[in-house]
């Protein structure tokens, strides 16, 4: 290719990118966290059960990116203009590596598949989790442990993880209440009861405690089951810490718009982290 059909190619995907951020009206970096950080956060989940159970055994490719691509497409399929349109793209891409993964891995993607459809109440599947204030953070939190501890693990090592998918559940059950801590002005105003706004943000809060707690305790009894060793038990428990913490300090910083989902979600990459810190 000559140099100048290169200078007009690169000055044509720059002002194409420059284009769409103005009509979205987002900062390049706000942008790619309004669609792409849930995903990384599922990926990070995926890696943080692969780095528990499997030490430096990462989760194949074709399921890594279908987590990724799937769990994109599922925060951004509600949303409009274009990242409805991104959400599709997602969602065809999901597909692809579908196809790709083991036919135990495709049986267990049913199940947070049809807890999405009940959750959104797809053309009238279900009752639609979100109008009920307790389904809705647990329907959350089961659809994250299935697609991040159920789906990757054998079929024959299942049964004794157990305690690994319940401490999952509990941790991002935990994070699904912060969200609704973040909202709680939009859900007022758009008529939606949440747990949050039934209980109050106190109970709420002493909810989210209670789930990190059981979270802590399902980390130590992973330990004294041999599922993993010290080093991950305590990156786990300064995660739940931290994330006590920062759902009592985050979802009071207003100031901060959408960023402050954005450092909720992260909490699940400072847990990635920690526990591959105690792998080394």
């Amino acid at each position: 290719m000559k140099k100048s059909s290169v200078h007009k190619l690169t000055c044509g995907l720059i002002f194409g990118f420059m284009h769409l951020s103005h009509l979205c009206r987002v900062s390049s970096l706000q942008w790619f966290f309004q669609v792409f950080w849930i995903g990384a956060c599922a990926i990070a989940m995926l890696f943080t059960t692969a780095f528990l159970i499997g030490g430096d055994m990462l989760p194949p490719v074709w399921l890594t990116g279908y987590v990724f691509c799937a769990t994109t497409f599922a925060y951004n399929y509600a949303a409009s203009g274009w990242r409805r349109l991104l959400a599709w793209m997602m969602c065809t891409c999901a597909v692809g590596f579908f196809l790709k993964i083991n036919i135990d891995q495709q049986r267990a993607t049913l199940a947070p598949a049809l807890l999405w459809l009940l959750y959104y109440d797809y053309h009238g599947i279900g009752t639609g989790f979100r109008r009920h204030p307790a389904a809705k953070p647990v329907a959350i939190a089961l659809a994250w442990a299935i697609a991040t501890v159920w789906i990757p693990i054998l079929p024959e090592c299942r049964p004794g993880l157990g305690l690994l998918f319940i401490g999952r559940a509990a941790f991002v059950f935990a994070l699904a209440l912060a969200y609704d801590l973040c909202d709680q002005e939009y859900d007022l105003y758009r008529g939606l009861t949440t747990l949050v706004l039934r209980s109050g943000p106190r109970n709420s809060r002493r909810l989210c405690d209670a789930a990190l707690l059981l979270a802590a305790g399902c980390a130590l009894g992973n330990v004294l089951r041999g599922v993993f060793d010290w080093p991950q038990a305590l990156a786990l428990s300064a995660t739940l810490c931290t994330a006590a913490w920062a759902i009592r300090y985050i979802p009071a910083q207003v100031q901060w718009g959408p960023w402050r989902k954005v450092a909720i979600d992260g909490l699940m990459i400072l847990q990635t982290t920690l526990v591959w810190l105690a792998t080394r």
